[in-house]
Formats: C-alpha cells, sequence, structure tokens
C-alpha cells in the first residue's frame, strides 16, 4: 500500500479559514442529508463537528455504508459514486457542523499568497480521499473476515499513529462497511482476543499482531 494516512486540516488552518473568510455554517442533525447525487450542487464542505456517513441505497432500499467522515474532513458532490448502482449521499451519522468553503475564493487566496501549507494541506486531503478508496478496495479483498479486520486495524492504526485503535463507529456499522455480518464480525473480535492477536474493550483495540492474514 502507499501513502494512505488520512490528512485533516489542522485547527490553526480551520480557525485561520473560518476568521477569514467567514463561510456560513449549517447545523444537520442525526440522519440529515449534507449531500446527495442526484441533487448535484457545487459546493466545498469542512466538516467541522460531528460523522458523516457515505451511503449507497439501491431500489430495494437497502443501503451500504461506503465511507464515514469525522472533523477536518473536506466533502464535495463530485467525491459521490455515480448513480448506476443507487442513490448516493453523505448522511449526518451523529449532529453535524458543516462550513460551505468559497472555493475560488479559497484557491485565489492560496495562489495569491502562496500559502503552501495550507495548499499542501488541500491537496493532501484530496489526494487522500483517492488513497482511502484504495485502501477500502484492499480491505475488501481479503480472503478471511480476520484478513479484513486486521487490514482494517492496522489501517487505523497508521491513521491514529498508535497501536491503541479507537473503532471510530459502531460495530454494526462496521460490519457493513467491511461487508460481513455483524454476529460473524463479533465472533472473530473475540477469537483475535482468545488468540492473543489483540486486547478487546469494547471499541478499544489494542493490536498484537503483525499484519492481515
Amino acid at each position: 500500500m502507499g501513502d494512505s494516512d488520512t490528512i485533516f486540516i489542522s485547527e490553526k488552518n480551520m480557525k485561520f479559514i473560518l476568521e477569514y473568510f467567514q463561510p456560513r455554517q449549517k447545523a444537520f442533525g442525526r440522519s440529515e442529508m449534507i449531500l446527495e447525487k442526484n441533487i448535484p450542487e457545487d459546493r466545498l464542505c469542512l466538516l467541522l463537528k460531528g460523522t458523516a456517513y457515505l451511503c449507497m441505497e439501491n431500489e430495494r432500499g437497502d443501503k451500504q455504508l461506503l465511507d464515514y467522515f469525522t472533523g477536518g474532513r473536506l466533502l464535495y458532490h463530485d467525491m459521490l459514486p455515480g448513480p448506476e448502482s443507487g442513490h448516493c449521499f453523505v448522511q449526518a451519522k451523529y449532529p453535524c457542523v458543516i462550513a460551505y468553503l468559497p472555493g475560488p475564493e479559497l484557491t485565489e487566496y492560496i495562489l495569491k499568497t502562496e500559502d503552501r501549507n495550507l495548499a499542501t494541506q488541500f491537496y493532501g486531503i484530496l489526494r487522500s480521499t483517492v488513497s482511502l478508496s484504495i485502501e477500502h478496495c484492499h480491505i475488501l479483498q481479503q480472503k478471511t473476515i480476520r484478513g479484513k479486520l486486521l487490514a482494517f486495524l492496522h489501517a487505523q492504526s497508521r491513521q491514529q499513529k498508535s497501536s491503541t485503535v479507537h473503532i471510530p463507529i459502531p460495530y454494526s456499522d462496521l460490519a457493513d462497511y467491511l461487508s460481513i455480518d455483524r454476529s460473524s464480525l463479533m465472533t472473530e473480535l473475540s477469537r483475535m482476543h482468545e488468540d492473543g492477536v489483540i486486547e478487546k474493550n469494547t471499541r478499544r483495540i489494542v493490536l498484537k499482531g503483525n499484519g492481515p492474514d
């Protein structure tokens, strides 16, 4: 795998963006839609607080979790997959606060001032969107449930820069993200704990192994 670390906007630059550009902010309650593929919007959104899910819903109403976002991530309409497989949208999992960034003005500021730090962060965030998609594909390609779990946990360990990982989403949603049954996921986590591969305490997991099977 390449550089798949998620890159977030730093608190310093987030504060600068909010003070300098004074973007409109909007709060979203749980399950409210933030972006939808069938409603074209040329918007660049900065997730200030909360957790949002990227989901796909088919004609039968079955919903699949494709990705999740936390504070400091950028959301934009073009990140949504095409509508061929169903309705695609970004939805607030928990209450969120979004800042609508002025894309052209922000680009002009970066070019005018040559703020390399801010430009690097924005480039990194856009690049990480692609990297994380590749990471997710890598996880799903693992042949066993344990392989998927270890690939996910080691990816989280790199992102959180610790061998002690906090699972950022409920286990029911993690099962959906990994395309496995929740009961099978929980059973395998218990086996991994018994085998000494991990130490599990609710959604806090300490990695003991070296990588996916």
